[in-house]
């Protein structure tokens, strides 16, 4: 038997929409398996009015399915698509199967998957990392009219407590851009985090919108139906989604009908830099590493199928080219009223009326390194440790998702150890290897007044050089 029929949990996934006006889009999610076919109606509630149509309601959920697609043999849409939706659903799920193969039954981070279920050193290939699903699609829909993007100065920042964010926003309000922040509610209390900001937004600036979702109460439905997953290590307290690695896309998609309705040129994403030397392909596999959906390529291909669907608007980054610490350093020592509305933990709670992180998960040391190098208070945020030893000792604890030399660096500064030139770069604007020049990834009319304020905080701009970044001359 070929690993993906090992593996799979369902004969099909079929996508309904039911809904899609006033400020409703909402629609059925249907696992089929042996005749037997098990429905969740996922919901998506708007703060305003929206238009929408069949076609748009339905890749909406659509984006939420490819996340168990890996383990399906097809996704049957059961709503008109056109040739570039059939195309990007295409790529989404090839590239997210191949996401889940490695990074969740590979290379794994927690054993959430049964060890009868694991592939054996014969099953790891191209092929079995592709997947089996086939798209299935009975409704074409009329040929839609593409538009060649111009930049305009009305953003939307896909908002949170996430210093990204936080930062985003400040800065682009700083560089003179209309506005608007969207922000991204599920149902359980993953929105904690997002609370504390959302509150100050609504409280200080207008153009300020909300998605509600129960998208969290989904993922937990179709993970009960996977059987390659061990719930005896599910149901333990992690920092990490068991199967789902492609939740991005969920929140860029239900952002179109105000993409379109308020006429957003750039929907910014808090992409802050990932170091490509730290990417190679696993036994000849290319992936990213679980986060396809935070990348530049995500956001070309993204950008590409908006354009092709008549939407003048990008995805885009402010902050790709900068480590998470030169990120956390503008947040505090610029924009300090936003610094205070930071919650970037996944498990934050109420104590005494007032939202605070955990303090003990992987995001939390990332943030105490992180302010502990800003020079920032980490008491402000609510985290009860401001000892830069007793951090670090925390920290190489816990299973950090940090870059190597990002870690190294912040260990060595804040034990006020001298720095090596080969780790200076993590205080750079970085140039990638795909870019034609510094800061290239930002639309135009954006590239200076953002540089400018970069260029305030960060020590030189580096490029790769055989594998090493080095100063650019």
């Amino acid at each position: 038997m070929k690993y993906t029929e090992r593996v799979r949990c369902f004969d099909s996934i079929k996508i309904k929409p039911l809904q899609y006006h006033g400020k409703s889009i909402r629609g059925t999610i249907s696992f089929l398996s042996d005749g037997n076919e098990e429905c969740f109606e996922l919901i998506f509630t708007y703060s305003h009015p929206i238009e929408a149509d069949e076609n748009m309601a339905g890749m909406l959920l659509t984006m939420a399915a490819i996340n168990f697609t890996y383990f399906a043999g097809s996704l049957y849409l059961d709503f008109p698509v056109s040739d570039s939706d059939l195309e990007i659903i295409g790529k989404y799920t090839k590239i997210n199967n191949r996401e889940v193969f490695v990074n969740k039954l590979c290379r794994r981070r927690y054993e959430f998957i049964k060890t009868e279920y694991l592939p054996e050193e014969k099953d790891i290939t191209e092929e079995n990392a592709n997947g089996s699903t086939e798209i299935i699609a009975l409704y074409g829909k009329d040929k839609e009219s593409p538009v060649n993007f111009k930049s305009g100065n009305r953003i939307a920042v896909l908002s949170s407590g996430g210093k990204e964010s936080l930062l985003t926003y400040g800065m682009m309000r700083e560089a003179g851009a209309e506005a608007y922040a969207f922000f991204f509610n599920e149902s359980g209390g993953h929105w904690l985090t997002a609370k504390t900001s959302y509150e100050y937004y609504k409280a200080n600036f207008k153009n300020v919108r909300k998605v509600w979702s129960n998208i969290d109460r989904f993922y937990k439905w179709a993970q009960i139906r996977l059987k390659v997953l061990d719930f005896a290590v599910v149901n333990k307290r992690a920092d990490d989604y068991p199967i789902q690695l492609f939740t991005f896309p969920v929140y860029v998609f239900s952002f179109i009908p105000m993409i379109r309705a308020y006429s957003i040129s750039g929907l910014l994403l808090g992409d802050e830099l990932d170091d490509p030397r730290e990417m190679p392909a696993y036994k000849g596999i290319k992936h990213y590493y679980g986060v396809f959906d935070q990348t530049w390529d995500f956001n070309k291909m993204t950008s590409e199928y908006f354009q092709a669907k008549g939407i003048n608007s990008s995805l885009w980054s402010a902050v790709y080219p900068i480590f998470g610490s030169v990120v956390e350093k503008i947040l505090v020592n610029r924009y300090r009223n936003l610094y205070l509305q930071q919650r970037s933990c996944h498990s934050c709670h109420y104590s005494n009326g007032k939202i605070i992180p955990c303090g003990q998960c992987t995001k939390c040391m990332g943030i105490l390194l992180f302010v502990k190098y800003a020079n920032g208070r980490t008491g402000e945020l609510g985290y009860n440790i401001e000892d830069g030893k007793l951090i670090i000792e925390k920290a190489e604890k816990v299973r950090m998702r940090i870059d190597p030399d990002e870690m190294e660096f912040l260990k060595l500064h804040i034990s006020g150890e001298p720095i090596p030139e080969n780790l200076s770069h993590v205080e750079g604007i970085h140039v990638l290897p795909w870019e034609n020049g510094r800061l290239s990834l930002i639309p135009e009319n954006f590239r200076k007044s953002i540089g400018d304020i970069l260029d305030q905080y960060t020590k030189g701009t580096y490029v790769i050089r055989g594998n090493a970044w080095e100063r650019w001359e």
